[in-house]
């Protein structure tokens, strides 16, 4: 293998989560290679939200200034939010969500340094692609993976580029972020959990002027339930819009839509026939589900929807890749560098599987409009029971810890829990500094008062294990209360923002201990503290 060029990570797939991939690879100084086989983005706009967890991801990428001003040109109309529904656009009426607005329906909120933000996909995989080539990616559009075979040291790839010039390469590990059809995951045998799609339609993303329709108003969807079906999501807010119209497929399929027809039933759906219309791109999806059996096979891993696929309602595909990525990523830095043992990439599946499930769940019950905002109907009374807040699913979220019983998959409060993202308190009377700024790349102890000890400790155990590891003490009273820890008690925390184990008082071998669980035992037996 000498005369093949090699690289730690190759990662297959350039769009939201491919990117997010690489940029989280930078974070932990694991040079790549990303190959996509699209010369440019698509010109869809896909995923149109990030939710708060993937914007506490990007924080610590140091990305929310760049995608604050992404998110400023999409919404330059103004306001985004609201549900509305009609026979057409022109008639539609919004939702009565009460005193608390649309914002009701995503949840009742988790404490965080990050936000919402309304920001299509098509915006923002062009700003995460900069940047990871600013910060030296190595990024090579409009180059295909063409075939790969997995040896006991690592992956032999076959790349082609758009001249139709083939070479090779030679990674350690392949992460597949190739999307729903991945063919990596179709290569290795990887089976999954299905279930039939519910509704089939022909995304057509379009220019068309609504400001004269809208006057002043916005919403995120509009349900259209008139002579044509469908739905109309906004991307600015005023001349580009994705108008998604449903079909039967035992009747039609997406040939038996040209063009011409789609401005037809799009003029039908706004209920105007005087405006200009311009097609800009289409695509077929359905509501299908599907969670992959597991999320690797040898040195192959699948994140985003190569390995989970399901309704978009709820925002939950991008968002949810995102976080693959961030649950993987330093599991995968922590094995090259040997730190790690075999059970800490086995975890990565164990933790995220049950999550894209969760996932799939949700989005099916979004499938009824007024479900999916959470607002009750004659019909929907059991599925709005079982229905959950964004919130919770992206942030309350509990991963199980390998040597303890199954517990709830989700926890009302984020009090540090083994299991949990840290919880979030500011550390500065200007609110800048969260302590989820204090986590990652490394581990983190955050301690509860001041003292020397856990530096002692701490210092001692990063000697012994070759383990990156921070202690940072923070006013006792706050978070004590946040963490629920004794005086001098401390949260061990991983690269990913979640606790790894809570520590009531500064023990060498108690941190150790917790230490070799986190990483999968790892660190060796003859690394003592003494």
């Amino acid at each position: 293998m000498t005369s093949v060029p090699r690289t730690p990570i190759l990662v297959v797939g350039g769009g939201l989560v491919g990117l997010s991939t690489a940029l989280l690879l930078d974070h932990h100084e694991v040079p790549y290679v990303l190959v996509e086989r699209r010369g440019a983005a698509s010109p869809l706009p896909r995923s149109r939200g990030l939710h708060v967890r993937t914007g506490e991801i990007y924080r610590r990428l140091a990305l929310t200034e760049r995608v604050d001003a992404a998110a400023a040109v999409a919404l330059r109309a103004g306001r985004f939010g609201g549900a509305w529904t009609g026979e057409t656009l022109s008639t539609a009426t919004p939702f009565d969500f009460g005193p608390d607005g649309p914002g009701a329906a995503m949840g009742r909120g988790v404490p965080s340094p990050a936000r919402f933000v309304f920001l299509p996909q098509v915006l923002l995989e062009p700003v995460l692609a900069a940047t990871a080539a600013e910060r030296g990616g190595d990024l090579r559009f409009g180059v295909e993976l063409i075939d790969f075979e997995e040896g006991l040291d690592g992956v032999l790839a076959t790349l082609r580029d758009a001249t139709g010039a083939e070479s090779r390469l030679f990674a350690d590990h392949l992460i597949a972020a190739d999307g729903a059809g991945s063919g990596i995951r179709r290569r290795l045998g990887i089976g999954g959990w299905k279930l039939p799609p519910t509704h089939h339609y022909l995304n057509v993303f379009a220019h068309v002027d609504l400001t004269g329709v809208l006057h002043g108003r916005s919403f995120s969807q509009c349900e259209i339930d008139g002579p044509v079906r469908g739905l109309v999501l906004s991307k600015n807010n005023t001349d580009e819009w994705s108008f998604h119209l449903e079909y039967d497929p035992i009747v039609s399929t997406p040939d038996d839509y040209p063009d011409e027809y789609c401005r037809e039933l799009i003029a039908a759906m706004i209920g105007r026939s005087d405006l200009d219309i311009r097609i800009l791109a289409r695509a077929a999806w359905d509501t299908g589900a599907f969670v992959a059996d597991d999320y690797r096979s040898g040195r192959v891993f699948l994140v985003g929807d190569a390995a989970h696929r399901h309704a978009p309602w709820g925002g939950f595909g991008g968002n949810t890749g995102v976080a693959d990525a961030h649950n993987l990523v330093w599991k995968l830095a922590a094995a090259l560098s040997g730190t790690a043992g075999p059970e800490l990439l086995d975890s990565y599946t164990a933790e995220r599987r049950p999550r894209a499930l969760v996932a799939v769940e949700q989005s099916r019950l979004g499938t009824d409009f007024h479900t999916r905002y959470g607002l009750p109907n004659p019909d929907n009374a059991d599925d709005l029971a079982r229905k959950l807040d964004l919130d919770t699913v992206m942030s309350r979220y509990r991963y199980t810890p390998a040597d303890r019983e199954p517990v709830a998959l989700h926890v009302d409060t984020l009090t540090g829990q083994t299991g949990t993202r840290v919880p979030h308190l500011w550390l500065d009377p200007d609110e800048e500094l969260s302590t989820l700024d204090l986590c990652g790349p490394g581990f983190a102890v955050l301690v509860a008062g001041t003292g020397t000890p856990w530096r002692d400790a701490v210092s001692r155990a990063g000697r012994s294990t070759g383990v990156e590891i921070e202690v940072h003490y923070l006013p006792e009273q706050p978070w004590r209360e946040s963490a629920g820890l004794p005086a001098g008690g401390a949260l061990l925390v991983r690269p990913d923002l979640h606790v790894a184990s809570r520590l009531d008082t500064a023990d060498p071998d108690m941190l150790l201990a917790a230490l070799r669980t986190a990483l999968g035992a790892a660190i060796p037996a003859r690394a003592t503290l003494g």
